[in-house]
């Protein structure tokens, strides 16, 4: 088999579903097979099948994700991988735009048993694609790089309103609420991976403390912190990859936005019994945590963000999350001072 890179980094010409690899019904069957032992996921027979990403769209190609917005943003860029673009560490190292992290190690860990390498040759290395893609970086020139043409979209944040009906100190918490979500609506990238992807995180990053601001316990033992449990989470059809959390609460970390997953359940067979084998949370067993610090404005501004959602949930408009996410506080003006 020989190398054909996509534009992600994973290597087609190795991949089962490739249409030089997946030409009889065994080969397919061999694919779907592996795929389900390794991943826990299967493709029909009929599905298993791929002309690979780098065909152009001019032919017609079948894809397997025919709606990849990493190789829209690489064709958008007319880059032959994400390791040609000036972008890729942010992309890919920093921002993971497209990050399936997969390696060898750890899908032994998450199985606890070795791979056997003929397995690991057909079902785990073609998709270790940040391997590939820092190999190819690595082996081109700087003429070789292209800075593709960086997108601006600026984001929609209303000002934050002069005279507000409350104390200094009230007025002070609501304005520290303001620059830390203000920070996450201001998160912006440079290529179409990234815009996609930020609006992901914006949407994510806004609905979790919405959901916190309207529907976690305020506890005050050992400092204020919200609570919410793993029921409340999931009945905002919030994502429950560990991964996917994790990295978002790191985003809010640095904003000064504490927040941690606490297991309420011991571990199980050398799992966390609140996660499944692919790392997924569970529907019970858990809940998350949320604390302000002094940079975010502390106790105060937590309450605020409560105060907050509750005014705007108040005004019942059909999308009173549309204002939090525009940081809109003029709402607080038709409140009575304190």
């Amino acid at each position: 088999m020989k190398d054909l890179f996509a534009k992600c980094g994973f290597n087609c010409g190795h991949c089962v579903a490739y249409k030089e690899n997946a030409k009889t019904k065994q080969d397919k069957q061999r694919g779907s097979d592996g795929w389900k032992k390794y991943y826990n996921f299967r493709l029909s027979l009929d599905r298993m099948y791929c002309d690979g990403c780098q065909t152009p769209d001019e032919e017609n190609p079948v894809l397997l994700n025919p709606a990849c917005i990493t190789r829209r943003c690489a064709q958008t860029n007319r880059v032959e991988t994400c390791a040609h673009c000036s972008e890729y560490r942010a992309c890919m190292h920093e921002l993971r735009v497209f990050s399936q992290d997969i390696t060898r190690e750890k899908i032994e860990a998450r199985r606890r048993a070795p791979i056997p390498e003929k397995d690991y040759l057909a079902f785990v290395e073609p998709f270790e694609h940040l391997n590939h893609l820092d190999q190819i970086r690595a082996s081109l020139k700087s003429k070789d790089i292209v800075k593709p043409e960086i997108l601006s979209l600026g984001p929609k944040i209303a000002g934050f309103p002069e005279d507000l009906p409350f104390s200094r100190e009230k007025t002070a918490a609501f304005r520290s609420l303001y620059q830390t979500l203000s920070t996450v609506a201001s998160l912006s990238g440079n290529t179409y991976a990234q815009q996609l992807e930020l609006k992901k995180r914006k949407d994510y990053l806004f609905k979790l403390l919405w959901t916190f601001g309207l529907s976690a316990e305020l506890k005050e033992e050992n400092g204020s912190h919200l609570v919410m449990d793993s029921e409340t989470y999931y009945a905002q059809k919030l994502p429950g990859h560990l991964r996917t959390v994790v990295m978002n609460l790191e985003f809010l970390k640095r904003q000064g936005v504490l927040g941690e997953i606490v297991s309420l359940t011991k571990e199980k067979y050398g799992q966390k019994g609140w996660l499944t084998p692919m790392a997924w949370l569970r529907k019970e067993g858990w809940l998350l945590k949320m604390s302000f610090d002094d940079k975010a404005g502390g106790g105060s501004a937590l309450k605020a963000l409560q105060d907050y959602v509750a005014i705007l949930n108040e005004k019942n408009d059909e999308r009173p999350l549309k204002y939090f996410k525009k940081v809109d506080m003029n709402p607080l003006l038709d409140k009575e001072g304190e």
